[in-house]
């Protein structure tokens, strides 16, 4: 008996095994279209505009069926497995429609104004990075700003805003900057450098609306308890507005909360400064130096727990 329920048992999870494989099989695709460049422009060495012609409007426009049939031989009237090395069964199910395969254009392109005749003579990897090692459409990624400005610097192109973009300008603030934006833009400036677009990558025009204006984290009991742990935590954020030098000016004069405790100059390691040195020495390195230590420590030994 015991036997006969062992094998029932195997039995079932051997179907609910293929079972498995079988929906992995047929799933479809999402994609309708299979198209490498990296084989294209890599391995046969073909130039982008083989495919891709300039429209009247000066965007590339995307191959059709013809421009493939130059080098592929097609036959539309007796179609073969062959159509599966471009075309998904996706496609082929769909009288080989070809929309949704390249990558949507992002809604930020809708105000960039862009030729690409008039840039006619630069490398298209220049632009759209990677394009030499996309094995799928979906690879394909549309340059962001920053890939503009190597050459849009002001020297080797214009770098007004009305150079590449139809409405935004240094004057008007984008979309994302409406609401509570005040509130925001600090957490937000943190993961992203588009701020450095229009506000300069030195830092100035934070450091002049903050000489008047605190962050909200600035509270009024930021100096005395929470400024030194943030400060451990992530420095660069200080540095936004402060310079290293602020922190020794000021405690020069007013020593850290921390070492105004009674124990703080214990010779034991509990509580005092060592412990916290032996923790985070880092900190201790804004006002001292490893010589500040051996300095004392010369005639001071330090006294070990048994």
């Amino acid at each position: 008996m015991y036997g006969y329920h062992k094998n029932k048992t195997v039995l079932l999870l051997a179907l609910m095994f293929l079972a498995v494989l079988a929906l992995a099989g047929c799933k479809e695709e999402d994609a309708k279209l299979v198209f490498n460049h990296e084989l294209h422009v890599v391995d046969n060495e073909m130039s982008c505009d083989t495919c891709h012609a300039a429209g009247e409007d000066g965007k590339m426009e995307n191959p059709s069926m013809d421009t493939c049939g130059e080098c592929h031989e097609i036959d539309v009237d007796n179609p073969s497995d062959d159509c599966l090395q471009c075309h998904t069964v996706k496609g082929v199910k769909e009288d080989y429609d070809t929309s949704e395969s390249v990558p949507e254009v992002p809604e930020s392109y809708e105000d960039v104004i862009f030729s690409h005749e008039f840039h006619d003579g630069i490398e298209c990897s220049e632009c759209h990075e990677g394009i030499d090692k996309a094995g799928e459409l979906s690879d394909l990624k549309w340059p962001e700003m920053t890939t503009c400005q190597k050459c849009h610097n002001g020297d080797d192109a214009p770098s007004e805003c009305s150079a590449c973009h139809k409405v935004l300008n240094e004057e008007k603030a984008p979309e994302s900057h409406e609401g509570d934006w005040a509130v925001r833009h600090g957490r937000e400036s943190r993961f992203t450098k588009t701020c450095t677009y229009c506000h300069g990558a030195s830092g100035k025009f934070c450091q002049d609306c903050h000489q008047t204006q605190k962050p909200r984290d600035h509270i009024f009991n930021w100096k005395t308890t929470q400024h030194g742990e943030e400060a451990t935590h992530n420095r660069n954020l200080c540095n936004t507005c402060h310079v290293a030098s602020y922190c020794a000016d000021c405690h020069h004069s007013q020593k850290p909360i921390s070492h105004a405790r009674a124990n703080w100059m214990t010779y034991t390691r509990e509580n005092g400064h060592a412990e916290e040195a032996y923790r985070n020495f880092r900190s201790c390195n804004v006002c001292h130096t490893q010589g500040d230590c051996q300095a004392c420590h010369q005639t001071i030994q330090l006294r070990r727990k048994k």
